[in-house]
């Protein structure tokens, strides 16, 4: 599994901030699009809200070859759905049959986990470290 941070700055609306996260993933544009239309699948089944202010989505593809997990912090947040307050986004961008995953959603209900996220300083080591301890991986962009 790789681990990505993404710190954006005038990020307006939602969908923004998709294409911006799929754009630092440096795919095919043919690979980004796909990606980015399953997410809009996955977001017409519903919210994908986790925290107050902490959105999850997550996918399954077999178009990926490792799993890929991005924390991406905007600096102000967006509306979603609901909400008006969304200024953390944690995509799981999946293999299927990815147990690390499994652990990594589950370190995610650890309310400390969800705070140290939400903190404008994290840094790359830091998400990797935080990562590690919570999950076991190794492997961070």
């Amino acid at each position: 599994m790789k681990i990505k941070l993404v710190k954006l700055n005038n990020i307006s609306n939602y969908e923004q901030w998709l294409q911006q996260t799929i754009s630092s993933l440096d795919l095919s544009s043919g690979l980004s699009t796909n990606l980015l239309n399953l997410l809009h699948e996955r977001d017409a089944l519903g919210s994908v809200q986790i925290s107050e202010h902490v959105i999850m989505p997550h996918i399954v593809t077999h178009e990926i070859t490792e799993s890929i997990v991005i924390v991406s912090q905007l600096n102000k947040p967006v509306s979603y759905f609901t909400s008006n307050g969304i200024n953390i986004a944690i995509y799981i961008f999946s293999c299927p049959d990815d147990s690390s995953i499994i652990s990594l959603v589950n370190c995610l209900v650890d309310e400390k986990i969800i705070s140290s996220l939400q903190d404008p300083t994290l840094s790359s080591k830091e998400l990797e470290k935080l990562f590690n301890l919570s999950v076991g991986e190794k492997d961070a962009f």
